[in-house]
């Protein structure tokens, strides 16, 4: 089959401007089961993300745990590896942020994480903490609460993420909350 020019030159536009045309997402199976999707954040075309800050709230002892809140992503330009910009989807209320980790030489390309299931009577927290695994091969690990379990890894994105999506339950008043739920990235 003959593709005609115009279409030609149109395909490859899209995919030397940094991000494909239908990007592949990347997740994992144990996601908490609360909240809803927010919207999708992308890093600006030519720019990847090489680093994260977690939003955690710390461990509450006999009062409400909520475990991660946010993540924000730090995109950086692949021209000049110094101009920055930083992107999150729906953020939670409680926690504070934490120090911006960084790939050593990579980009952010996979990740695994840590959920609390469902406790009954218990406090349910959800999403507890977060690994990257970066394209140099090299393992990150957020801050957070120590409970919960991993599973298995994300796919690995060929070359970098450079999006996000999160699900987060809002604030609940006096019930039990969980905020951060599960994430999503988007690969360039």
């Amino acid at each position: 089959m003959r593709i005609p020019a115009f279409s030609s030159l149109l395909l490859l536009s899209l995919f030397s401007e940094g991000h494909a045309a239908l990007p592949v997402s990347i997740g994992v199976s144990n996601g908490g089961q609360w909240g809803t999707w927010g919207n999708k954040e992308f890093c600006l075309p030519g720019y990847v993300a090489k680093g994260f800050a977690f939003k955690v709230q710390e461990s509450q002892g006999s009062g409400d745990d909520t475990g991660l809140n946010g993540i924000r992503l730090y995109c950086v330009n692949l021209m000049n590896n110094r101009d920055q910009m930083t992107i999150s989807s729906t953020v939670g209320l409680r926690g504070s942020w934490s120090a911006t980790s960084w790939c050593p030489s990579g980009n952010l390309a996979a990740f695994n994480l840590k959920v609390l299931s469902p406790q009954r009577a218990g406090d349910d927290i959800a999403a507890t903490r977060i690994k990257f695994r970066c394209s140099d091969l090299v393992e990150i690990e957020s801050a957070g609460l120590l409970v919960g379990s991993y599973r298995s890894w994300s796919n690995t994105c060929l070359n970098s993420i450079c999006g996000i999506v999160t699900k987060v339950q809002p604030d609940m008043g006096a019930s039990d909350d969980t905020a951060l739920n599960d994430v999503k990235f988007i690969c360039c």
